[in-house]
């Protein structure tokens, strides 16, 4: 170390924090695949739980755009959290297509 120069220093604690970053990454709970497949099924069941109403008036909304009154939508008919609504509007935005 005592031979580095400066910015070769520099690069190396870089090259360092990065490759912690990304093991860190890596190994966070919530980012294996089977805690994606999970959550795609809770938003797919909780969209299939709404009133069929519900279910026209939140395809309306992502249409339009207003993602946030689409997740209120499905918040106040099923008293879901909100990053679980958010899941749903998410999948049904991708099962919807393109706009």
């Amino acid at each position: 170390m005592e031979n580095l120069e400066l910015y070769q220093l520099v690069i190396l604690l870089l090259a360092v924090a990065y490759a912690a970053f990304r093991v860190g990454r890596a190994t966070a709970p919530g980012n294996s695949e089977e805690a994606r497949m999970l959550a795609r099924v809770n938003a797919e069941d909780l969209f299939a739980k709404l009133p069929a109403d519900a279910q026209t008036a939140v395809d309306e909304r992502i249409r339009n755009g207003k993602i946030i009154e689409a997740v209120k939508i499905i918040r106040e008919n099923t008293g879901a959290g909100l990053k679980e609504s958010k899941q749903a509007v998410d999948m049904r935005k991708a099962a919807i297509g393109p706009l």
